[in-house]
């Protein structure tokens, strides 16, 4: 049962990472519309908040137990803050960057760093941590980065699936933005609650 809800976590925050990312542009559109350069932008803001999430969270992956969980905790606190400010604030975020900044380009460059960065990069942080989470049970390092990396894919694909053709032609962008935030507290939660019960080394 343990590990089917570790799963069942990994297939969650995959959904929440691709799925974010679908909607980041929705919340774009209106503002900046839907352009090439905007999915350049929100492309590689998406693929450097992955980068930078997976090195710190091998980093915290090899940090003491208390100091690890420790460190997943400002993780999750990190990554439910910022969705929380993408939820509430982030139309009336990027109505003042549209106002501020005259150049287009410049524009969306800061509205995608700015606004979705943080929260993808926090979020990425728990993958390393989940591969560090089986490998203490016993699976080797190899396998157990495949599976995790593996499994938390069939959720990128569901979260792109599921938000592109059910959530958002039936439910406001605000509702998604809620709803987002809403899983992503109970998944950490529970993952964090699953990474606490991890063997000590």
């Amino acid at each position: 049962m343990t590990l089917f809800a570790f799963h069942a976590v990994v297939v969650v925050l995959g959904i929440l990472s691709m799925g974010f990312q679908l909607l980041a542009s929705r919340l774009l559109n209106p503002h900046f519309g839907s352009s090439i350069v905007v999915w350049a932008w929100l492309i590689s803001t998406f693929l450097a908040a992955f980068s930078a999430g997976s090195i710190i969270g091998g980093s915290i992956s090899n940090l003491p137990a208390s100091a690890r969980r420790k460190a997943a905790g400002i993780g999750a606190l990190v990554a439910v803050a910022t969705l929380a400010v993408v939820a509430v604030f982030g139309r009336t975020l990027l109505s003042l960057i549209e106002t501020t900044f005259a150049d287009v380009s410049v524009a969306i460059a800061v509205s995608c760093v700015g606004i979705f960065f943080l929260p993808v990069t926090a979020l990425s942080t728990f993958g390393p941590q989940c591969v560090q989470y089986l490998a203490s049970r016993g699976t080797p390092p190899g396998k157990a980065s495949g599976v995790v990396y593996g499994v938390s894919t069939l959720g990128n694909i569901a979260g792109v699936m599921l938000t592109a053709f059910v959530l958002i032609p039936n439910l406001r962008v605000s509702t998604l933005l809620q709803l987002w935030l809403a899983v992503a507290v109970i998944s950490l939660a529970i993952l964090l609650r699953l990474l606490r019960a991890a063997p000590a080394e």
